[in-house]
């Protein structure tokens, strides 16, 4: 007999961050493509891809101490431990540029239509955003034009992106991991990024805090209307509400699609009823074919 989880809480928005109430929210006022559908869901999917590389290149570190091993035991190294660090730790930094890629995509959606000199380039967004003139909110153009990092994360993220892997290697003196890259040079001589680590993380964070001021001025201008939800699951059955976007959006939020399946005696009573206040608003009979068809 298949065994289902008694109960699962999906919908928490509690939890949320502006990308997510966003993703909950942007059909009550936008029609987007597939393909844009996809580059929305990228924002957020890079930036967890970049912490789960990043994840994983902590785990990778203490294995540089096997190649210090074979240099001092051999008189030499093939270093693989170094470039498998620097491999991940280079995923984890084109995974953050393409982040900010699909954020920029997003406001091309959004606004270009009704902006000018608004090209469906990142590079150009962040080069020439004082140019776009129309719909284009000033506060954004004041958050993109503070975006100080972003011509060295798209330099770095450039070079990585056709070139072969870098390099690293550990501070025999204070244990940050340098990072050396064939095209990181003054023409001299290398010039190694002293502690890639806490580039990453810095960046990450910078990022991260850019995303959220973007989507804050798109999810206030959302407009109102109502959103299908999933609430969670109980006993192998999806549980829906209908979210209202002119209200606060918190557990208490919209209407309960689910209730009337509660209240047959056979099933279950809802977990959540007591901390649910979409759970005293049950959707009236002629709503549920609307989202369910007719029985």
């Amino acid at each position: 007999m298949t065994k289902t989880t008694p109960a699962i809480r999906v919908f928490a928005p509690e939890q949320w961050g502006e990308v997510d109430l966003f993703n909950a929210l942007w059909p009550t006022t936008y029609k987007f493509k597939p393909f844009e559908k996809r580059e929305l869901a990228g924002v957020g999917n890079h930036l967890r891809k970049a912490q789960t590389y990043f994840r994983l290149a902590e785990t990778l570190i203490p294995a540089l101490e096997i190649d210090e091993k074979e240099l001092q035991e051999q008189g030499g190294t093939s270093a693989q431990n170094a470039k498998n660090l620097a491999a991940v730790l280079e995923g984890a930094i084109t995974e953050i540029y393409s982040a900010v890629d699909c954020t920029a995509k997003i406001l091309h959606r959004v606004y270009g239509p009704t902006s000018r000199n608004f090209k469906d380039s990142t590079r150009r967004l962040f080069s020439e955003v004082e140019k776009i003139e129309g719909s284009f909110p000033d506060r954004l153009k004041q958050v993109i034009s503070s975006a100080t990092w972003y011509e060295d994360l798209r330099h770095i993220r450039d070079e990585l992106t056709h070139r072969d892997t870098g390099f690293c290697s550990k501070d025999r003196e204070t244990g940050t991991i340098m990072y050396f890259h064939t095209s990181f040079s003054d023409e001299e001589r290398l010039k190694p990024i002293d502690d890639i680590v806490g580039w990453i993380k810095r960046h990450f964070n910078m990022v991260n805090n850019f995303v959220g001021l973007v989507f804050k001025e798109l999810n206030g201008s959302i407009e109102a209307g109502t959103q299908v939800q999933v609430c969670g699951v109980v006993n192998g059955r999806v549980l829906m509400r209908e979210l209202d976007a002119a209200q606060p959006i918190d557990f208490n939020n919209g209407t309960c699609l689910s209730s009337n399946w509660f209240d047959q005696p056979e099933n279950p009573s809802c977990p959540f009823r007591k901390e649910c206040g979409a759970y005293q608003r049950p959707a009236s009979p002629d709503q549920l074919p609307k989202y369910f068809g007719s029985a």
